[in-house]
């Protein structure tokens, strides 16, 4: 099981890297997280194997279909953007577990960065080291031995993409997968990552679709009121409230108005008191027109 809080890892990549696991796991895969490689303090994301030589890519999301034996995998969140330089150690990666492991058949190999968006420094770089856009938002290597991919899940098309990467794409995306999951025991973990990552805006969406005070308690019980408070604006607040009870709590209309006049200067008073005469007499005289 992936470690929530891991030294040297932010909490977003360790959240996607447990929806991979628990994604590829349904699969029938085998999984393990930050493999140790060589001597250096290296270590992989994710190794996703298969149990046996039999074929089972129908029970992969499509986005992953080309998937052979053995596939190492690094994650870049929007938090961590992916570098030309990674994609340099993620072909040293692969080598370097083929070694420890004794894999001596590139073809049973892949290599893959998923990363958020496309950085400018490394859409420039692609074409220097070998990398070829198979289609929008998937790029694959000439060069390598091994097949070698980087996709970029906000370009990919949502039909494309398991709910597992949509929840670290955009707030639309979040929006989808939060409403197909909502009581759903199986998706469990999709809940889960997006109330502890996303808590604002999770709270928003029970405010926009009306969800039950209960589950709104239990919420706001599960993440703490002191972070909810602190990841929402003032604006916010002020927005949920009703206008009503706002008057109420500043001790009613007459209270209000009072404490407005008050902080008035006398210019601005006589103004108002004028205004407030021409709309009298502007009521009068409607009065009157409709009597006659």
């Amino acid at each position: 099981m992936v470690r929530k809080r891991r030294r040297g890892y932010k909490q977003y990549e360790a959240r996607l890297i447990q929806l991979l696991r628990w994604l590829f796991k349904k699969a029938n895969l085998n999984v393990d997280d930050h493999l140790k490689i060589g001597r250096l303090p290296l270590e992989i994301d994710l190794i996703v194997r298969r149990k046996t030589q039999k074929e089972i890519k129908t029970s992969l999301p499509r986005l992953f279909r080309y998937f052979r034996r053995y596939n190492v995998l690094e994650l870049k969140t929007e938090q961590t953007p992916v570098t030309p330089g990674d994609l340099l150690k993620l072909q040293a990666y692969a080598w370097l577990y083929m070694e420890k492991h004794e894999i001596y058949s590139i073809a049973e190999v892949t290599a893959t960065i998923i990363a958020h968006h496309v950085p400018p420094a490394v859409r420039r770089a692609l074409p220097a080291l070998g990398y070829k856009r198979l289609r929008k938002g998937i790029f694959k290597c000439r060069h390598s031995g091994f097949a070698c991919y980087l996709i970029f899940i906000e370009d990919l098309p949502d039909e494309l993409v398991p709910e597992e990467l949509q929840i670290f794409s955009n707030p639309k995306r979040r929006e989808r997968v939060f409403l197909s999951s909502f009581g759903k025991k199986t998706k469990r973990p999709l809940m889960d990552a997006m109330k502890e990552l996303y808590e604002s805006e999770v709270l928003k969406l029970m405010a926009l679709y009306n969800f039950e005070p209960s589950f709104v308690r239990k919420v706001v019980k599960t993440i703490g009121k002191k972070k909810l408070s602190a990841a929402f604006s003032k604006e916010d607040h002020l927005a949920a409230l009703n206008k009503k009870d706002i008057i109420a709590a500043l001790g009613g209309k007459e209270r209000l108005l009072k404490a407005l006049i008050a902080d008035l200067s006398l210019e601005q008073r006589q103004k108002l008191l004028l205004q407030s005469s021409r709309n009298g007499a502007a009521k009068r005289q409607n009065g009157k027109s409709k009597v006659q």
